[in-house]
C-alpha cells in the first residue's frame, strides 16, 4: 500500500502601493521580492492589494502628454474632444505596457523538476482611492498583456486557499479621504467594519487590508473577526494615513488546520540604505570615487558642500570632476549624475527607480524562537489549565521555541474580595496559588525537557554522554523561561510580602527534582541539575535573545481601548526607550502583533499576548470579550537588525467552563453520607 503524500502548507504572498508613476517608486524592491519568494517562500500566488500606480501623479503625467500631442492643432471643439478621449486610453495603454515589462514575473521551483522554475500568479485588487479609474484601466490592460496577471475587483475580492479550505477577504480603500492619526489600527478595522455593514456575504477565515503601509497581525476574540494589514513595497515619500512599513508578506496555511504564521519581511533598511548599493564607474579616478561617497553618505550636495568634506582638494578640481561624473552615463549599478537647480548634485533618480539593483546581503541570519503567555491567574476559576498544561508543551515543541516569556499576573491573587465572590478554587490562598503556579509552569517546562532530552540521547545513540555532555544537553533541552510581576502578582507587595518569591523557590525545586529523577531513570543516577535549572529561571523585564536583539517584557498597569493597537504601540514605544528591539506585552487580555520601522533600531516589534482565561465575571459585566492562548514570535536578524518576523496565536479549540467550587466540596461531602449541595447559578 503506497502511503499518502503529507500535504504541504499553502503560502500566499501580499504586497502593495508599488505606486508606479510616484518619486517612491522601486523595481529594485520589487525585483528583492521576487528574490524572497523564489529563494524563502516558495508561494502558490501572490496578491497586489491596491496601489499599482499613484493616481495623482499620473493624471498629470497624462494632461501634459495631451497637451503637448494637441498642441498646435487646429481642431474642431467635438473633434479635439474626441482626439483627447483617444490619447488618454493612449496614454494608459502605454503605461500598462511599461509595467508588464517592469513587474517581474514571480517564480518558484518547479515541484515536478526543482532544476526549472514555474511562474505563479499574480492577482491585482485594485483600490478606488488610491489607484483611480485610471489604475483600474491600467491593471485590466496590464492582464490582457501578461497571463500571469489577473485583475480581480476593485475595492477587493475574496481568494480561497485550496486543500485547506479557507478564504481570504483582501480588502483596499475605497474612500478617497482618510483621517490622519497615530495609531495603525484605526484605518484598517474602519476599512474592515465598513465591508461588514456593506456585504451579505458570510465571513472570510481572515481579512487582509492594503494600502495603509502598515504590518499588524490581529486574531479573532477580542474582534469578531481575525485580520492582517500589508506592508508598502514602494519607498513611503508621502505619509497620507501613517504609513510606516515597507516590505512584503506571507501568510502560510498548515495542512493540519492549526493557527496562520503571518510573515513579515521588512526591506524599509534595503531602501534607507540603497545609495550604499551604488558603485563608480569602471574608469573613475579616486577623486571622482571620493565624490560618489560624499553623495551616498550625504544625498544631495552643493559645491560649498563638497568643499567641505573634501577640504585637502581644490574645489576647481572637484568641479572638473564633477562635470566629468555628469558625462558618464549609467551603467551597471553606476546610476549617472544629474545637477539639479541650485546647483545641487545628485545621483539619477530614474536610474535609482528602475535600474539599481537590491542585494539581501550575505551570512547566515540569527534566528530567534519565542513562545509567550501572560495572565496565567493560577488559583482562578477560569482559567484553562487543561490548555496551559497539555497544548502548550506542545506548541513550544511544534515550533522550535528556545525561550519562553510569562509577560505577568501569574497569580489570581486575593484582592477585591474574590475568594469571597467565588473567584478562587476552594482554599487557594497566595502561597497556595504561587505553588499552584509554578507546578503548572514547571510541568510545561519538563514535558519540553522531556521529548528534547531524548531526541538528543538518540543522537548518541548507544554511546553514553560524558558528563560535560550530559550538562550541555540538559542545558539545550531546559527552555530558558523569563517572567515578570503583574498587577494581580503585586497586591500581596501592600502586605509587605515579596511577590512571586514562593512561585521561584518552588519552580527551581521542582524541575530539579524531577529533571535528576528523569535522568536517573535514563541512567544518570548521580545528575545534578541545580545550576543549569537556576541560570533558566529569570525574573527579568529586559534580557538579550541569542541573535544580541534585546527584549522588553511589560505588563502596564492600564486598560485596554478599543482602538486595537494603542497599546501595543505604546509598549514598543517604551521598549525603544529602554533600547530594545522587540517587547512583549500582557494584561489587556487581548492579542496583537504590531511592526514599526524606528530610525534608530530599524524593524521593531511588539506582541501584546492575551490570557489563559476564557473570561471573568468582571470584564463580562464590562461586555468585555478576551483573547484566549499564548503567542508565538520568530525572528531573523542579521548584527542587530530584524529583517523578518513570523507571528502565530494559540488558543484553546473551545471555551472551557468555570470551575465550580461546589464540585469540589461535594467530592468531600459525598464520603460522609450528606446530600450534596446544590446551586442555584442557571436555575
Amino acid at each position: 500500500m503506497v502511503a499518502k503524500k503529507k500535504m504541504e502548507p499553502q503560502k500566499v504572498g501580499f504586497l502593495s502601493r508599488i505606486d508606479y508613476f510616484s518619486e517612491g517608486f522601486r523595481k529594485p524592491l520589487i525585483d528583492v521580492i521576487a528574490e524572497i519568494i523564489r529563494r524563502y517562500e516558495h508561494t502558490h500566488y501572490n496578491i497586489l492589494a491596491g496601489g499599482v500606480v499613484y493616481e495623482k501623479l499620473l493624471k498629470e503625467r497624462q494632461k501634459e502628454f495631451i497637451k503637448d500631442t494637441l498642441k498646435g492643432l487646429r481642431l474642431s471643439p467635438a473633434e479635439r474632444a474626441e482626439r483627447k478621449r483617444t490619447l488618454e486610453e493612449q496614454f494608459l495603454e502605454t503605461l500598462a505596457q511599461d509595467l508588464a515589462v517592469v513587474i517581474p514575473t514571480f517564480t518558484i521551483p518547479d515541484p515536478e523538476d526543482p532544476k526549472k522554475e514555474k511562474a505563479v500568479d499574480l492577482f491585482i485588487t485594485t483600490s478606488p482611492a488610491f489607484d483611480g479609474a485610471s489604475g483600474e484601466i491600467v491593471a485590466q490592460h496590464l492582464g490582457e498583456l501578461r497571463p500571469d496577471i489577473r485583475v480581480w475587483n476593485a475595492g477587493g475580492d475574496r481568494f480561497l486557499v485550496k486543500y485547506v479550505d479557507k478564504d481570504i477577504w483582501v480588502l483596499t480603500p475605497r474612500k478617497a479621504v482618510w483621517l490622519r492619526g497615530d495609531y495603525y489600527s484605526t484605518t484598517v478595522e474602519r476599512v474592515i467594519k465598513d465591508k461588514i455593514r456593506q456585504t451579505t456575504q458570510k465571513p472570510p477565515f481572515i481579512f487582509a487590508v492594503g494600502c495603509f503601509g502598515s504590518s499588524i497581525h490581529k486574531p479573532k476574540g477580542e474582534l469578531p473577526f481575525r485580520y492582517t494589514s500589508v506592508p508598502n513595497a514602494s519607498r513611503i515619500e508621502e505619509v497620507r494615513v501613517a504609513e510606516n512599513q515597507i516590505g512584503f508578506c506571507v501568510m502560510e496555511f498548515p495542512s493540519d488546520g492549526e493557527p496562520p504564521l503571518w510573515r513579515n519581511y521588512s526591506l524599509k533598511d534595503i531602501v534607507a540604505e540603497e545609495l550604499s548599493f551604488i558603485i563608480p564607474p569602471e574608469d573613475a579616478s579616486l577623486l571622482q570615487k571620493r565624490i560618489v561617497e560624499v553623495l551616498k553618505n550625504r544625498g544631495m550636495a552643493t559645491p560649498g558642500m563638497f568643499k567641505y568634506f573634501l577640504k585637502d582638494v581644490p574645489r576647481e578640481e572637484v568641479e572638473e570632476e564633477l562635470a566629468r561624473l555628469l558625462g558618464k552615463k549609467g551603467q551597471g549599478n553606476w546610476p549617472g549624475l544629474v545637477q539639479k537647480p541650485g546647483k545641487k548634485y545628485f545621483f539619477d533618480p530614474h536610474w535609482i527607480q528602475n535600474n539599481l539593483k537590491y542585494s539581501l546581503g550575505s551570512g547566515p541570519w540569527a534566528e530567534d524562537r519565542i513562545v509567550s503567555f501572560a495572565c496565567l491567574h493560577a488559583g482562578s476559576v477560569e482559567t484553562d489549565y487543561d490548555f496551559f498544561v497539555n497544548e502548550l508543551p506542545e506548541i513550544i515543541l511544534k515550533r522550535g521555541a528556545t525561550v519562553l516569556v510569562d509577560a505577568g499576573d501569574t497569580k489570581e491573587g486575593l484582592k477585591h474580595d474574590l475568594m469571597k465572590k467565588g473567584e478562587i478554587i476552594a482554599g487557594m490562598n497566595n502561597s497556595v496559588q504561587e505553588k499552584f503556579a509554578a507546578h503548572l509552569v514547571g510541568t510545561v517546562m519538563f514535558k519540553v525537557f522531556v521529548e528534547r532530552f531524548g531526541g538528543l540521547l538518540k543522537k548518541h545513540g548507544k554511546r553514553k554522554p560524558n558528563k560535560n555532555e550530559l550538562h550541555d544537553m540538559v542545558t539545550s533541552a531546559l527552555i530558558i523561561f523569563y517572567y515578570i510581576l503583574g498587577n494581580h502578582d503585586l497586591w500581596e507587595a501592600e502586605l509587605g510580602n515579596e511577590p512571586l518569591e514562593l512561585f521561584h523557590m518552588t519552580l527551581v525545586q521542582f524541575l530539579t527534582e524531577n529533571i535528576e529523577r528523569h535522568l536517573a531513570k535514563c541512567g544518570f543516577s548521580h545528575a545534578s541539575v541545580g545550576d543549569v535549572v537556576e541560570e533558566k529561571v529569570n525574573r527579568q523585564e529586559i534580557f538579550t535573545l541569542s541573535s544580541g536583539l534585546k527584549v522588553s517584557v511589560q505588563h502596564p498597569h492600564m486598560s485596554r481601548t478599543l482602538t486595537t493597537s494603542i497599546r501595543p504601540q505604546q509598549m514598543l514605544a517604551y521598549a525603544k526607550l529602554q533600547g530594545c528591539q522587540v517587547a512583549i506585552g500582557g494584561n489587556f487580555h487581548v492579542s496583537e502583533n504590531v511592526e514599526e520601522w524606528d530610525m534608530a533600531f530599524g524593524q521593531c516589534v511588539v506582541q501584546q499576548i492575551g490570557t489563559i482565561k476564557h473570561g471573568s465575571n468582571f470584564e463580562r459585566h464590562k461586555m468585555k470579550v478576551v483573547d484566549q492562548g499564548v503567542g508565538f514570535l520568530r525572528i531573523l536578524s542579521r548584527k542587530g537588525r530584524i529583517f523578518m518576523t513570523e507571528s502565530a496565536f494559540y488558543g484553546a479549540k473551545r471555551s472551557k467552563p468555570r470551575i465550580d467550587n461546589l464540585v469540589i466540596l461535594n467530592e468531600f461531602i459525598s464520603g460522609l453520607g450528606v446530600e450534596q449541595l446544590k446551586s442555584l447559578e442557571n436555575k
